[in-house]
């Protein structure tokens, strides 16, 4: 199904996204003011991506994802817009509780010399969604399929 963006249909899609994701939504509308100066980087599937300023790696809470400076990069924003943000859709209010906190407590808490930070199940997940694969470095790239 196409639908037109920013049409009546894609308002009331966006609108009850938005009520399924309410948890996510509200931790990224008090967030917004912390980030800083922000730039749109993608804007698909009612998902929007930023750049911003005061950010570091980067987050995705319902229909938004925030990337660094030097995050944004194709590969991270195919990572959070098509990734993390099919799990919120998917698990809707549970999203926090099952992805959200793990991967935030995961990127805290990982140690890169003895794992790969996208080793985790959440960040697993989001690389599948979106298509991407991980190099034997550990770095992101898009899937040749």
């Amino acid at each position: 199904m196409n639908i037109k963006p920013r049409s009546f249909l894609w308002w009331i899609i966006f609108i009850l996204l938005c009520i399924w994701q309410l948890p996510q939504f509200l931790v990224a509308i008090v967030m917004l003011p912390f980030l800083g100066h922000k730039v749109k980087v993608a804007d698909r599937h009612f998902n929007f991506c930023f750049c911003a300023k005061r950010m570091s790696g980067g987050i995705s809470l319902g229909p938004f994802a925030f990337v660094s400076e030097y995050s944004n990069t194709p590969e991270v924003i195919a990572h959070e817009t098509d990734g993390h943000t099919v799990d919120s859709k998917l698990w809707g209010p549970l999203y926090l509780f099952v992805i959200g906190i793990p991967s935030i407590l995961w990127a805290w808490l990982y140690d890169y010399k003895k794992h790969c930070y996208y080793d985790f199940y959440t960040e697993k997940r989001a690389n599948r969604f979106a298509g991407l694969v991980v190099s034997d470095r550990c770095r992101l790239k898009f899937s040749d399929k």
